[in-house]
C-alpha cells in the first residue's frame, strides 16, 4: 500500500487526484520561488514554490486511478532530479550542451506538427513573432533598452519552452546558460517554423534540416566516467570477502548492494573518497521524504537506520580499517527512531485463526497456478501454526527434510536447505493434527527436492523464498486486511501465545522448538531431544479440531 503523503489523493470536493510531496529539508530554501514545469500526461504545468512552501501539492488533472499512480511517479522522478540538481549547485552548460537542447525543442515541434501541420500562413506569423523576439519586440517593456530588452523579449517568447526541455533533463542552470539557451532556442525555433511551413505546403523532402544539432552528453557524466581510485562497488567487495568468513548472510549482502545503488544514484558518482558526510545526510532526507518513482513509497525512518545507515557505517567503516579512506564519513550520523504504537496483539486472534486456516484447508488450486505455489497455499499457514517457524523456514523445506526419528515424524529445519536466522539446525516434531489431515501423504507424493519451491540445480533459494513469501502474504491479506498484523510472521507469536497455556510448559523446549535464544547461559547448556520435543508437542491443542 502506499503511503497517504505520497500517492495520488482526492479533495472532498473533487473527483480529481492530486500528488503530495515534502520538500526535502537540504533544498528547501533553494527550492522557494523557483519556477517548475510539472510533467502531466503529455503537457507540462507551470508551479511556483511559494516563499514559505514545506511541501508540493499539485492537481494531477485526472480522475482516473491508474492514470493518477502514472502521473504521480513521473512528477516524484522529475522533482528527485530538480532536488538533484539544486543540490549540486546551477549548472553551466557547454555550446554543443545549449545546441543539443535547442535541438530537443527543434525536433519535438517539428515532429509533432509532421502530419497535420495546418495552414503556411500559421507558420509564416510564428517565424515572424520568433524573428520579432530576436530583435526584442515580443511582449518586452517598450523603456528597456539594449541587450535588456533583447533578454526580456527572449524569456517571453522562448522561456517556457527551455523551461520544458531543462525539466525533461532535471536541469536547473546558471543565469548565463540559461540566456544562450534562449538565443539558440529562438534560432532553432524559427528554424522548425521554416520546415513546418513547407510540410504545410505540402513539401515533405529532406534537405538536412535539423542534422546540425549535437546529441545531448551529460557533461558531469562523462568527467566522472573514468574508474574512481576507491569505488564504494569496491568497499562493498572488500568488506563482503571479510564478512563472510564471520558467516554474514548473503540476504545481507543483497541488502547492502541495494543501498549502494541508492546511494550512487543519489549523489551521481562511485567514488568513495569524494562522499562527504554532508552527502549521508542529503542522501537520509531525501530516502526520508522523497518517495521511490517506482513505488511510490518512501523509507521508514527504523528502515533507513538499520539498513541504509547501517551498510554505509559498514563498508566505510571496512574501508577505514583497511586503509583505503582516511575517514567514514557515515560516523557519528544517527537518526532517532520512535517506537511505533501497538493497537493489537502481535498473534492472530481467535476469529483470525480460523479464518486463515479455513481458507488454507479448503483452498484448491486457481486456473493455471503452480501446482507448488497452491501446495504451499494449503500446507505452509498449518504448519507454521503448529510449530513456530519462521514462514521462509518452511518455504524451503525439502522432502528429505521429512522423517522419521526416535518413532517421531518430525520437521528438520536446516542451514542447508537455504536461509536460517541463527544458522543452527533444529528438529520439530510434527504435530498429530498435521499427520491427520494428510500431510505425510503430500510429502511421500511429492517430487525430491523443495516441496514448495521450484529451484534449478545450483541454484538459490532465497529469491525464490522471497517471491513465496510475498505470495502468502497476500493471501492471507484476503481473509485478515489488518495492516497491524504480520501474516506471515503473525503465526510465531500465535504459537508461541498458544503453548504459553499448556499444562506445566518448559519454556527452555518452547524455544528449542522455534529457535529462540535461550535466555542464560546456563539455559544454553544442553538442549531438548526429540523424546522432550515430541512430548511437548503431543500437549500442544489442536486447532479448528
Amino acid at each position: 500500500m502506499l503511503l497517504r503523503v505520497v500517492r495520488p489523493m482526492k479533495r472532498r470536493e473533487s473527483s480529481k487526484h492530486y500528488f503530495r510531496q515534502r520538500i526535502p529539508l537540504d533544498v528547501l530554501e533553494k527550492a522557494r520561488g523557483l519556477t517548475l514545469s510539472i510533467p502531466l500526461g503529455e503537457k507540462s504545468v507551470k508551479r511556483k514554490v511559494a516563499p514559505k512552501a514545506v511541501e508540493l501539492k499539485i492537481s494531477l488533472q485526472t480522475s482516473d486511478p491508474s492514470e493518477a499512480k502514472t502521473r504521480q511517479a513521473n512528477i516524484a522522478a522529475y522533482l528527485e532530479g530538480i532536488w538533484k540538481a539544486l543540490r549540486q549547485g546551477p549548472e553551466r552548460l557547454t555550446t554543443k550542451q545549449v545546441v543539443a537542447l535547442s535541438g530537443e525543442l527543434y525536433h519535438i515541434f517539428v515532429e509533432a506538427m509532421e502530419d497535420d501541420p495546418g495552414a503556411p500562413a500559421l507558420w509564416r506569423k510564428v517565424r515572424a513573432d520568433n524573428e520579432a523576439a530576436q530583435r526584442g519586440e515580443f511582449s518586452a517593456n517598450q523603456l528597456m533598452i539594449g541587450p535588456e530588452k533583447i533578454n526580456k523579449s527572449l524569456e517571453n517568447r522562448f522561456g517556457p519552452f527551455a523551461d520544458v526541455i531543462l525539466a525533461k533533463r532535471g536541469l536547473v542552470v546558471d543565469e548565463e546558460s540559461r540566456g544562450r539557451l534562449l538565443k539558440h532556442a529562438a534560432k532553432a525555433m524559427t528554424e522548425a517554423a521554416i520546415k513546418i511551413e513547407k510540410f504545410a505546403d505540402g513539401d515533405y523532402s529532406d534537405n538536412g534540416e535539423g542534422k546540425r544539432f549535437p546529441r545531448w552528453e551529460d557533461k558531469k557524466k562523462a568527467t566522472t566516467s573514468n574508474a574512481p581510485l576507491v569505488s564504494l562497488k569496491g568497499l562493498l567487495d572488500g568488506w563482503w570477502r571479510d564478512a563472510k568468513l564471520n558467516d554474514k548472510t548473503e540476504s545481507a549482502l543483497d541488502s547492502y548492494k541495494r543501498t549502494i545503488k541508492y546511494f550512487t544514484d543519489f549523489v551521481g558518482h562511485d567514488d568513495a573518497i569524494l562522499v562527504t558526510p554532508e552527502d549521508i545526510l542529503a542522501f537520509k532526507e531525501h530516502r526520508l521524504h522523497t518517495p521511490n518513482p517506482k513505488t511510490g513509497r518512501t523509507v521508514s525512518p527504523g528502515t533507513f537506520k538499520n539498513s541504509d545507515l547501517a551498510a554505509l557505517k559498514s563498508i566505510f567503516n571496512w574501508g577505514l580499517s583497511n586503509r583505503k579512506i582516511d575517514s567514514n564519513p557515515a560516523q557519528g550520523i544517527t537518526l532517532q527512531v520512535g517506537k511505533k504504537p501497538r493497537t493489537r496483539p502481535k498473534y492472530f486472534k481467535l476469529e483470525e485463526r480460523k479464518a486463515i486456516l479455513g481458507l488454507s484447508r479448503d483452498y484448491e488450486s486457481q486456473g493455471r497456478e503452480a501446482s507448488k505455489l497452491s501446495s504451499a497455499k494449503r500446507w505452509i499457514p498449518w504448519i507454521c501454526a503448529y510449530t513456530g517457524a519462521r514462514v521462509g523456514e518452511i518455504a524451503q523445506l525439502r522432502k528429505q527434510d521429512i522423517f522419521k526419528e526416535e518413532g517421531h515424524w518430525i520437521f528438520f529445519i536446516t542451514p542447508d536447505a537455504g536461509t536460517v536466522k541463527n544458522k543452527e539446525a533444529r528438529n520439530v516434531p510434527i504435530h498429530d493434527h498435521l499427520i491427520d489431515q494428510g500431510f505425510l501423504e503430500f510429502v511421500s507424493g511429492a517430487d525430491d527436492g523443495y516441496l514448495f519451491i521450484d529451484v534449478k540445480l545450483g541454484a538459490k533459494p532465497r529469491g525464490k523464498v522471497r517471491t513465496l513469501k510475498n505470495d502468502l502474504a497476500e493471501f492471507v491479506r484476503t481473509v485478515v486486511p489488518d495492516p497491524d498484523i504480520a501474516p506471515n510472521h503473525g503465526w510465531r507469536h500465535t504459537f508461541k501465545t498458544l503453548y504459553r497455556e499448556v499444562d506445566g510448559y518448559d519454556p527452555k523446549v518452547l524455544d528449542d522448538m522455534v529457535g529462540h535464544a535461550s535466555r542464560t547461559n546456563g539455559e544454553g547448556y544442553g538442549g531438548s531431544t526429540i523424546k522432550t520435543l515430541a512430548a511437548a508437542m503431543k500437549r500442544f491443542p489442536w486447532l479448528l479440531s
